[in-house]
């Protein structure tokens, strides 16, 4: 049983340890992540033993070791933040880290530049890993839903709201051309901090109707577990929520 305390209270230090390690830049980013996974998996293990031995005391009708549940809670914490964080799906997100809403004619960074803060990734579209056309296939599986967004709304209006939801959804403003209907932003995620970069782009079809595209990227990672999909997501639910209530 001190086995179990004992990795318990090791593996929730570790957690701790991981990410104001790599805030404070004193970890590397894959040594920190590793050291976080190795964590979180542990706590997953002291969760279901201790709660295995508690069940047991209370089969048995013996007193509940408040010390156990204790650990049991502290330990939930982690993992459960973890997934808040990243959702159910993050299992099954594909190993990409750009998305976007038109993949035949991305988006493109013009004021963020890559030599901007740490970053493993390219701004360019398909100038990692996987081709062009291999990234937008992996997307276009995986996140069929993804596409621009079309209204039938001058273009003005709907890139004062496009600007209005990115603040609202708490990404850092970094640039904007008004007269292109073009804004770049970053996203910083609750757990490590890490930063994504976004770029959205309004295009006037005629005088009533806009299309609406918008691009994600992770500066760091093969995989963004699903982060920039659902980032996208929820900017094109809450823009057309705005719209509908203007």
């Amino acid at each position: 049983m001190k086995i179990i305390s004992w990795s318990g209270q090791g593996a929730c230090v570790s957690l701790v340890l991981a990410v104001l390690g790599y805030r404070a830049d004193l970890l590397p980013f894959r040594l920190a992540f590793a050291l976080f996974l190795l964590a979180l998996l542990l706590c997953v293990v002291v969760v279901f033993l201790g709660l295995c031995s508690l069940i047991i005391d209370l089969v048995n009708k013996r007193p509940l070791a408040m010390d156990y549940l204790l650990l049991v809670v502290l330990c939930s914490i982690g993992p459960g933040m973890a997934l808040f964080s990243v959702g159910l799906d993050a299992t099954k997100a594909p190993m990409i880290h750009d998305i976007t809403s038109d993949t035949l004619n991305p988006p493109v960074f013009i004021f963020t530049q890559e030599e901007q803060g740490f970053r493993e990734n390219s701004l360019v579209y398909g100038a990692d890993e996987l081709s062009a056309e291999q990234l937008s296939g992996l997307q276009l599986s995986s996140y069929p839903d993804i596409r621009t967004m079309t209204v039938e709304l001058p273009a003005r209006t709907v890139y004062q709201k496009a600007l209005f939801v990115a603040s609202f959804l708490g990404w850092e403003i970094s640039a904007q051309d008004v007269l292109s209907f073009h804004f770049e932003a970053q996203a910083t995620t609750a757990i490590f901090g890490f930063v994504d970069d976004i770029v959205v782009r309004i295009t006037p079809l005629d005088e009533d109707s806009t299309a609406v595209d918008i691009r994600s990227v992770s500066r760091l990672g093969t995989s963004d577990l699903g982060a920039n999909a659902n980032r996208i997501q929820l900017f094109f639910d809450k823009l057309g929520e705005e719209l509908i209530i203007r």
